[in-house]
């Protein structure tokens, strides 16, 4: 799989890992249990098995994104992911489009690979992602333990990557 990602500058970026290590002091699941470097909080943008790194984004990049409630994704029976949302604003919602426009104009390659549904304008919920496979009964347990490290209202922004889950592959995109 590949992805396209929003990355958080250092103080956001801190904060979210302080909500994962939250989640593992509780013992419970958390992103912050993966040690891979290239674990970083981030904000999906696209996701696919084959997408390309994009250029020529025709829309800034916003520099903050505000953060939203606490969701809950289905992750099989009686499991659920755990994540905050993203406020779509305008701002966020022209770059998004932007990226998928970027990512299918490649007129000399053809029609680029198509992005997960869930990614594409339109059906995306951004968010950033704290734990995965949650049971239903630690849930609880789960926004105990998210209280006691608590976002900020906005999170600044990085850059943007596109990660090659095939080769472990970081690139940065322009």
């Amino acid at each position: 799989m590949r992805s396209i990602e929003v990355v958080l500058d250092a103080p956001s970026d801190a904060a979210v890992r302080a909500a994962w290590a939250a989640l593992v002091d509780a013992d419970l699941p958390s992103l912050g249990r993966h040690p891979s470097p290239s674990n970083a909080p981030h904000v999906t943008l696209a996701a696919g098995p084959a997408l390309a790194v994009p250029s020529g984004i025709a829309a800034p990049l916003p520099t903050s994104l505000r953060v939203g409630g606490l969701l809950l994704f289905p992750a099989g029976p009686g499991r659920s992911v755990v994540v905050r949302a993203i406020v779509l604003d305008d701002a966020l919602a022209a770059f998004h489009r932007a990226v998928h426009a970027a990512r299918t104009a490649h007129p000399l390659v053809g029609p680029a690979p198509e992005a997960v549904e869930t990614t594409l304008p339109g059906a995306w919920s951004p968010h950033v992602t704290l734990a995965r496979r949650v049971r239903d009964e630690d849930l609880p347990r789960a926004v105990a333990a998210l209280r006691s490290a608590p976002l900020p209202a906005e999170l600044g922004v990085a850059g943007v990557r596109h990660w090659d889950g095939d080769t472990r592959t970081i690139t940065p995109v322009t």
